[in-house]
């Protein structure tokens, strides 16, 4: 073990729900690093919310984007090393890794020991460059077409088949028809202001990675293989396991070896049903986001590149001690923290800052001498566990229920075998499967078969979809010993986007207006509603689905994917730019909001969900809001989503969701605790909360649970996992 400090600057802690690799990076050498270690974060914006999870960094530090310009990245890189004292830097951003590849002689000289392939490499492995490097050195890949220009998208798309994998400089989608492709592509030429978008035929077979470590002489140090068991529509893995495959490492080998990469590489590959080839879907110079699944496999690729940079006596193998047969899993999560504002602030204004340890397992509950429930044990079920593609609010509504009572026992209901929530044993003590159907009687039998092998005394839906259904059935949960906090079927309507936007409420709400709307069941009546409402418009679905159009022929493409989609119907009003806001509350029996909590929404991932928040109250707004949820009797959790029109100061009224909102744990921390609040209300308690005091910023990253494989095929064939929180024999199986 190394007695001296460890000092490493680390890039790539953004991404939202494509994560960038470098928190994985750091939890890796967080967890492996024998001695003492100082980790630096080196952020181009403060939004960069994996840089703020708890006990993951030492330091934030601002430096300049190379978008900026080479330059501008060199001497903020250089400010940053004086200042904090790095001598090892491990970029793990594509475009910081292209400029370090340009600088790295420079760097050196400034005693910044990096590892990258050279500037020309990294160019030619770029993505709009890839495959004429692979068709020269004859390595097989999917059909790739390049558009340049928007109107070549769709022909391209057409002509490799559908699905298709769209790719920018960081966000990829797989697209099912090509108003998705259209979609996206423009989202993504607008965004990365690149010369093109990559399109990808998809292979049916199996997926896989494989991570090399080159030292600088082009030796190889160390590799890894995992192969991908569940991917979202993002094209991202949400599940993965260590592999040990012979044929996949050698041909993988092989093409590193044509790559002539140097540091670390990371492949993308798919194994053809019935071939024997693998095809090169992708490459990043780089690490893996899964770097966590090595280090429980006893091979920490994060910890033998830093032995490389900071010990050059090691310079051709590695080889680790004590490597096992092991083989865990590794599934994509969500954690979430509460950052004081002082310390972004801070950040903002001085461009550095010393990370706090923030305790993310306490929050600052309204009366914490008393217990969730009148006893001690109390049993909450609670849905909606996934973040397979989007985050569910289930996963928030737990964490902050699990940090207002040790005692409590929590039980997940889950759709999916891939549901993170099921193995994340810090938060649920046993999950059960609920089947997917719409057969209600079918959904209603296997609950009964789960309360009957584990009791249940509040549940907490968590998915707009659901929630009529446990509205239909709630006096039978009663007569089983369930509560619930729901509003009536006809409540449940009037908040819907059919009736919200249907002109039966006033536009003006004395604190939020409800904006013009109009309805649309054919192409025509699109067409007609985008021209009398206004070019840019919003494009809405009754449930879900929203996209902004500039033009005609993107209302056409919105109103076909949401008619391919099975919706019959459509929603169009005019553009509103401005900050999004959102208040959530919780209603009792008398349809009065328990307490209310208004945020502005910081940061937004390109599906919606909220992954940076602040507190931000809004009396008019909030007073506005429970008039309107009185006046439809509202019941439960609940949340109004708004846009704020700064030039003309008014809220109008975007959704209501019928539940909790994602970012819910945020109460918890505030100290209202909204979940707790539903819990005890459901109970029959009376509790009057003391509004929130604190000011923290919600912040939301993706991290890694490790399970065995036993663990999901116990849940996949039992159709249960419980944890240690509660033991076997309290399971009573039928």
């Amino acid at each position: 073990m190394k007695t001296s400090n460890t000092r490493v600057a680390i890039t790539g802690f953004g991404g939202l729900d494509i994560p960038h690799a470098g928190a994985s990076v750091a939890r890796a050498l967080r967890a492996g690093w024998q001695g003492p270690l100082t980790i630096d974060a080196l952020v181009d914006d403060s939004a960069m919310t994996g840089a703020w999870q708890p006990g993951l960094v030492d330091t934030v530090t601002r430096i300049h984007s190379p978008l900026k310009g080479d330059e501008a990245f060199y001497s903020s890189l250089l400010h940053a090393q004086k200042k904090l004292g790095f001598t090892a830097f491990i970029p793990c951003l594509e475009q910081d890794i292209a400029a370090t590849a340009r600088l790295a002689e420079r760097l050196r000289k400034n005693n910044i020991d990096t590892l990258v392939p050279n500037a020309d490499k990294v160019a030619q492995l770029g993505s709009l460059t890839l495959a004429s490097y692979l068709h020269q050195h004859h390595i097989a890949y999917p059909h790739s077409l390049i558009a340049h220009h928007l109107h070549e998208v769709a022909h391209y798309a057409d002509h490799l088949g559908y699905p298709v994998l769209v790719k920018g400089a960081e966000l990829e989608l797989i697209a099912y028809n090509a108003e998705q492709v259209l979609r996206f592509s423009s989202a993504v030429l607008e965004r990365d202001r690149r010369s093109g978008v990559l399109l990808q035929a998809r292979i049916a077979g199996e997926a896989y990675s494989l991570s090399c470590l080159i030292n600088q002489d082009g030796e190889r140090v160390d590799n890894l293989s995992c192969r991908k068991l569940a991917i979202n529509s993002n094209g991202h893995s949400v599940c993965s396991s260590i592999i040990d495959s012979p044929e996949l490492e050698s041909q993988g080998l092989e093409i590193i070896k044509k790559l002539d990469a140097r540091g670390p590489i990371t492949l993308d590959l798919i194994h053809p049903t019935g071939g024997s080839i693998y095809f090169l879907e992708g490459v990043k110079s780089s690490l893996p986001d899964w770097c966590m699944l090595g280090h429980w496999a006893n091979k920490n690729l994060a910890v033998e590149l830093l032995q490389l940079l900071t010990e050059p006596e090691i310079d051709s193998t590695i080889i680790p001690e004590n490597r096992t047969n092991d083989a865990p899993l590794l599934v994509r999560s969500i954690t979430e923290a509460a950052v004081p504002l002082d310390d972004m602030q801070h950040l903002d204004r001085h461009g550095h800052i010393n990370v706090k340890e923030i305790d993310n397992a306490q929050s600052r509950i309204y009366n914490s001498n008393t217990s969730i429930g009148q006893s001690d044990g109390v049993r909450v079920a609670v849905t909606g566990t996934s973040s397979f593609d989007l985050v569910n609010s289930g996963i928030g509504v737990a964490r902050a229920l699990r940090s207002a009572s040790g005692g409590l026992h929590l039980i997940g209901l889950c759709y999916g075998t891939f549901d993170s929530g099921a193995y994340n044993k810090e938060l649920f003590d046993v999950c059960f499967q609920l089947p997917i159907t719409e057969n209600d009687n079918t959904l209603f039998e296997q609950l009964k078969k789960i309360i009957k092998m584990q009791p249940i005394d509040v549940l907490i839906p968590c998915l707009d979809g659901e929630i009529p259904f446990f509205i239909k059935f709630a006096d039978e949960l009663k007569e089983l010993g369930v509560h619930t906090l729901l509003p009536n079927l006809d409540s449940f309507e009037k908040r819907s986007k059919t009736q919200l936007f249907s002109g039966i409420y006033k536009a003006n709400q004395q604190g939020f207006v409800i904006p013009e709307t109009i309805s649309a069941r054919n192409e025509d009546e699109v067409l007609a509603a985008v021209k009398k409402v206004g070019l840019p418009a919003v494009v809405k679905g009754p449930i879900s689905f929203c996209v902004t159009v500039i033009d005609e022929s993107q209302a056409k493409a919105a109103w076909h994917t949401l008619y391919y989609d099975g919706m019959k119907e459509v929603l169009v009003q005019p553009m509103i730019s401005g900050p999004s806001f959102a208040v959530a509350t919780v209603c009792n029996h008398q349809h009065e909001p328990l307490t209310m909590l208004t945020v502005k929404k910081l940061s937004l991932c390109p599906k919606g969900s909220t992954w940076r928040a602040m507190r931000l109250p809004q009396l008019e707004l909030e007073a506005a809001f429970a008039r309107f949820l009185k006046e439809i009797k509202w019941v439960g959790p609940v949340e109004g989503e708004f846009i704020r029109d700064e030039i003309l100061d008014r809220f109008y009224l975007i959704e209501i969701n019928p539940r909790f909102t994602g970012w819910i744990y945020y109460s918890a921390t505030l100290g209202s605790n909204h979940p707790q609040q539903a819990v005890r209300t459901a109970l029959g308690e009376e509790i009057t909360p003391e509004p929130d005091k604190t000011d923290l910023v919600f912040v939301r990253s993706t991290t890694e649970l490790r399970l065995q494989p036993y663990q999901l095929a116990s849940f996949s064939t039992k159709g249960y996992l419980h944890h240690n929180r509660i033991v076997s024999d309290q399971i009573k199986e039928s």
